[in-house]
């Protein structure tokens, strides 16, 4: 009877121990995880962090300071970060001149002369300065830890600077100096390319995406405009594409954030005190990293495709989410299933390749439209709408980073 009922007693506790349990981290998770360096040093990142401080001041130098208020918050969720004063930040140009790119009014507007470019150079001088401080930097790297919260540097700076710029060009073409303004727009197109290859996260990589294929259009305009034939540009390296680093500081906010949830009190509401035991018996953090390990790698992988091999791939490719244990990990299951589609980051890349071979190919090659050639899939004519061309692709565009203006 008292082995019974030792049995009975114990048979509970051997469960809920066992039920603590967790994998170890998956080779692909630690590989992931070991991408990420810690105590590297990067003028380049303190420097654009630090682009905001004000004219007097070392942009090194205010992002040093920002960098350390970070990490007492990281240190210390209670820690109130001192923010740079916005009375002492440096002017962000504004207004029509500074409209998205990919709406189909604001390219038409650049080339209005509606906009007085020599003011805006005299009036955001320092910003432009500092942008092209910036290009020198042959290093970058991300110092902050990849988490929900990090502090990203203020990219609408560059954005702006790199705006005026653009600005400048038009301005010297509708005076006449078509010359200059085309030499002007390529060396932009170099530098951008430059910093994009270099840049270790998403946003920041989609950044200077972005300002390339406002360049290209800006150029196109002006080369169909003038009836000019360009040079050849090369399509995207493996290395201007790369999402090694990228895929890796990803997967880390992820990484970061599963394990900051174990055996959390306020796992399932903010103010509780439930017990780390039991959430555990629920929810696996490791368990839940390995499961999304795959989807990180598989981006990095996709990165080095060529287009027809993207479209191929992701077209006919199993999609399956990526999934767990339901009874060891259900919780954890739960909130993987929640990850989004990490494909349409890497399409936009993809895309940009489109855009470049749409503009060799009317630019440099002078080719008919039904004479084209889609690099996603061949022989196709692209589509021609509000002053541009299209190709198709294999997912849905979001920035219309396939289409090329050719007219305003």
């Amino acid at each position: 009877m008292k082995k019974i009922l030792s049995i009975l007693i114990l048979a509970p506790v051997l469960l809920v121990l066992c039920a603590q349990i967790d994998d170890g981290l998956s080779d692909e998770a630690l590989d992931l995880i070991g991408r990420v360096e810690a105590g590297v040093e990067s003028e380049s990142y303190l420097y654009l962090t630090g682009i905001i401080a004000g004219e007097d001041e070392s942009p090194v130098l205010v992002g040093k300071s920002l960098l350390e208020e970070y990490r007492k918050r990281e240190a210390d969720e209670s820690y109130k970060v001192e923010p740079y004063p916005d009375s002492k930040k440096l002017a962000l140009p504004e207004g029509e001149a500074f409209c998205r790119a990919s709406t189909d009014e604001c390219i038409g507007y650049l080339f209005s002369g509606k906009i007085d470019a020599g003011k805006l150079l005299k009036d955001h001088g320092v910003l432009v300065s500092r942008s092209n401080r910036f290009f020198e930097f042959d290093e970058y790297r991300t110092l902050t830890k990849p988490t929900v919260s990090e502090l990203y540097p203020p990219y609408e700076y560059i954005m702006a600077a790199e705006r005026i710029k653009v600005i400048g060009a038009i301005s010297a073409y509708k005076n006449g100096d078509t010359e200059t303004a085309i030499e002007s727009l390529l060396n932009q197109l170099a530098k951008l390319r430059k910093s994009m290859e270099l840049q270790d996260n998403l946003i920041g990589k989609f950044v200077f995406l972005v300002k390339l294929s406002e360049v290209i259009d800006v150029l196109s305009v002006i080369l169909s405009n003038e009836g000019l034939e360009a040079e050849m540009i090369p399509g995207l390296s493996d290395s201007e594409k790369s999402f090694y680093t990228v895929a890796a500081r990803e997967f880390g906010m992820s990484y970061n954030t599963f394990k900051s949830l174990d055996r959390h009190p306020q796992f399932f509401e903010m103010g509780g005190d439930f017990p780390g035991w039991i959430t555990r018996m629920l929810y696996k953090p490791n368990m839940s990293i390995n499961a999304v390990a795959p989807r990180y790698t598989r981006l990095e992988r996709l990165a080095r495709l060529s287009p027809s091999e993207f479209a191929r791939e992701v077209e006919v490719e199993d999609k399956a989410r990526p999934s767990t244990s339901k009874v060891r990990n259900y919780i954890g299951g739960v909130l993987i299933s929640y990850a989004p589609e990490l494909e349409k980051y890497v399409a936009e890349f993809h895309d940009f390749d489109a855009k470049l071979a749409l503009f060799n190919q009317v630019h440099h090659l002078k080719l008919a439209p039904g004479s084209m050639e889609n690099p996603y899939y061949g022989n196709e004519t692209p589509k021609e709408a509000d002053g541009k061309l299209c190709f198709r692709g294999p997912l849905e565009s979001q920035r219309s980073l396939r289409c090329l203006r050719v007219k305003i």
